[in-house]
């Protein structure tokens, strides 16, 4: 049986030339990693909700409108992932990132990676569930609830960078 592998881990095997936040000098360069993965990964997303927008259109299901809203909170989080606060403090920066704020804040970037690929792949589902109005609705509600839980993780790592 083989060992399990530690979040850190996780971090490198997800994000090309992410060093673990080892390093104080790139520790800008792994939060910038992490967070323009997790940004692509939710633009894929919104390109498969976009497909499945215009496979929509073309049958006419009911579900158009709540497929756009999702679309539109990932334009959204993709932009605020994008453009987040940066998890390392300058010299002069007010708010510090501690070593225990930085374990929670490297816990929030995994989890975040982990969120944005479940996001991707319902998205891949609803594009296919368009042609079955009832499993389409249950699709759209799922992932309605795994943004928000997304959402509520970008809000929590914020937290942590606001030294709330």
């Amino acid at each position: 049986m083989g060992k399990e592998t530690s979040i850190w881990e996780k971090l490198e095997l997800a994000i090309p030339g992410f060093h673990g936040y080892k390093k104080k000098e790139l520790l800008r360069e792994d939060d910038r990693l992490v967070r323009e993965n997790v940004a692509e990964i939710l633009a894929g997303a919104r390109r498969e909700l976009e497909r499945a927008l215009q496979r929509c259109a073309m049958v006419n299901c009911d579900q158009l409108v709540a497929i756009d809203n999702l679309r539109k909170r990932l334009v959204m989080l993709e932009g605020k992932v994008r453009h987040a606060e940066a998890g390392y403090a300058g010299f002069f920066d007010r708010v510090k990132v501690k070593e225990p704020e930085l374990e929670k804040l490297i816990q929030y970037d995994a989890r975040m990676v982990e969120l944005a690929e479940e996001i991707a792949k319902m998205a891949g589902v609803i594009r296919d569930a368009v042609s079955d109005p009832a499993r389409l609705g249950v699709e759209v509600l799922n992932l309605d609830d795994k943004i928000r839980e997304f959402e509520d993780t970008v809000e929590g790592r914020s937290m942590i960078l606001r030294g709330e």
